[in-house]
C-alpha cells in the first residue's frame, strides 16, 4: 500500500498552517485510539508543533503509562478546558473512528466549528463529510499502522522517538490481539520490527497493557466465565453477559472488560463470540463480536446493533434491557449464518 503523494503534500501544508492541533480518538477509547493519539501528539510535538489531545471519555488505567498521557483532556470531566481546546485549535486529527457520533458529547461542538479535519482511521465505510482529508485504510492493521505508514512516508522517521514508537507498538499489539487476528500482512510485522528498533521495551509494554489488572477486574472475569457463559449448540457461537449491577458489584473501571469477548474463542468447536455489557440498567448495552475465518460479524451487527466494524472484529450498541439484546442475538443470528 502507497500513501498517496497528493494526500501527503495536503497534509503537510495544513499541520504547517496550523499554530494548535487538537487530536480527537473515539469515546469508549481503546488501545489502538489512545496509542495513535498520542503517537501523533509525541510525533508532533518532536516536530515543534502545537498539539493537544482531547478524549470524550475516561481512558482506560492499563494505556496511561505512555508519554503524554498525563496531559490528556478528559472532556466528560472537564468540558468547560475541553471546549475551550477545541474552539482554540485550528486543525483537527480525527483518530480511529470514521463517524462523529462516535465521539459522544463532543460531537455536538465539533460540529458547530469550521475547523479543517483530517482522518486518520482503518474501519470500513467511513462518513466521507467527516473531514476534508481521509486517510482511510481498510487494509492495514490498526490506525497506529497506518500511522506509521503516514509518517513514514513524510520521511519524519527521525522524529519518531521511542515514546511516540512505545504508543504506536501498543496499538498495533492490542488491535490484533498480540498479533493474533487481522495481522496476515506481512507488512504489519516489518512495521513492528521498525518500532522495537526504536529501542522500545516490548516486554514492558506488554505487561502494562495485559499483565497490569486490578483484583475487582480479575474476580469480574472469573466471575462472568464461571456463571455468564453460555454456548449455542450447533452454532460454534458464545456469549457473556455482563450487567450493570455486576459491574457495580466489582467496582468497574475504564478498560475492565477489554478482551474478554476474546475468551469464548479458546473453546474447542467455538468460532464466534459476543460480549453483551449492560452500561446504563435497562437502557443501553454495549456489545462486542469476534469471529474467525470469513465469519462477517460486522455485517451482523450493522444490520441488527447499529454498529461496525472490521470482518471478525466489531461492535454494536441495544437501547433497551440486556435480557432484550441478548434474545435479539438469539432470534436473528442462526437464521443470519444460515445465509453465509
Amino acid at each position: 500500500m502507497e500513501i498517496n503523494k497528493g494526500q501527503l503534500d495536503t497534509f503537510r501544508k495544513m499541520i504547517e498552517n496550523a499554530s494548535s492541533i487538537a487530536l480527537i480518538p473515539h469515546k469508549n477509547t481503546d488501545g489502538d485510539a489512545i496509542g495513535s493519539v498520542l503517537g501523533w501528539w509525541n510525533l508532533l510535538k518532536n516536530k515543534g508543533y502545537d498539539a493537544s489531545v482531547i478524549v470524550p471519555d475516561e481512558v482506560p488505567a492499563n494505556l496511561l503509562w505512555m508519554k503524554g498521557a498525563g496531559e490528556i483532556i478528559v472532556y466528560e470531566n472537564n468540558q468547560l478546558t475541553g471546549e475551550r481546546k477545541l474552539r482554540e485549535a485550528d486543525l483537527f486529527i480525527l483518530l480511529d473512528f470514521n463517524d462523529m457520533e462516535r465521539c459522544g458529547d463532543m460531537a455536538g461542538v465539533i460540529k458547530t466549528l469550521k475547523t479543517p479535519r483530517i482522518l486518520i482511521d482503518h474501519h470500513p465505510d467511513p462518513d466521507t463529510r467527516i473531514a476534508g482529508l481521509l486517510f482511510s485504510e481498510t487494509e492495514v492493521s490498526s490506525t497506529c499502522e497506518l500511522s506509521f505508514l503516514i509518517a513514514e512516508a513524510l520521511q519524519w522517521e527521525d522524529k519518531l522517538d521511542i515514546y511516540a514508537a512505545e504508543c504506536f507498538y501498543s496499538g498495533v499489539i492490542t488491535d490484533t490481539g498480540s498479533l493474533s487476528y487481522n495481522s496476515s500482512d506481512p507488512r504489519t510485522y516489518r512495521i513492528v520490527g521498525e518500532l522495537v528498533a526504536k529501542g522500545i521495551d516490548k516486554d514492558k509494554i506488554h505487561k502494562e497493557l495485559f499483565q497490569s489488572n486490578s483484583l475487582e477486574r480479575m474476580r469480574l472475569l472469573g466471575h462472568v466465565l464461571a456463571n455468564n457463559l453460555e454456548v449455542m449448540d450447533n452454532l460454534a457461537t458464545a456469549y457473556i453477559t455482563i450487567s450493570k449491577d455486576e459491574l457495580d458489584k466489582y467496582q468497574y473501571r475504564p478498560g475492565d472488560t477489554e478482551g474478554f469477548v476474546n475468551y469464548p474463542l479458546a473453546i474447542k468447536g467455538v468460532d464466534i463470540s459476543a460480549l453483551f455489557t449492560e452500561k446504563e440498567k435497562d437502557k443501553f448495552v454495549k456489545i462486542s463480536f469476534r469471529s474467525r475465518s470469513n465469519i462477517p460479524v460486522n455485517k451482523y451487527s450493522e444490520a441488527f446493533f447499529s454498529g461496525g466494524g472490521h470482518l471478525n472484529a466489531a461492535g454494536g450498541e441495544w437501547k433497551g434491557t440486556l435480557d432484550e439484546a441478548v434474545q435479539r442475538f438469539r432470534n436473528t443470528f442462526p437464521e443470519f449464518l444460515s445465509r453465509l
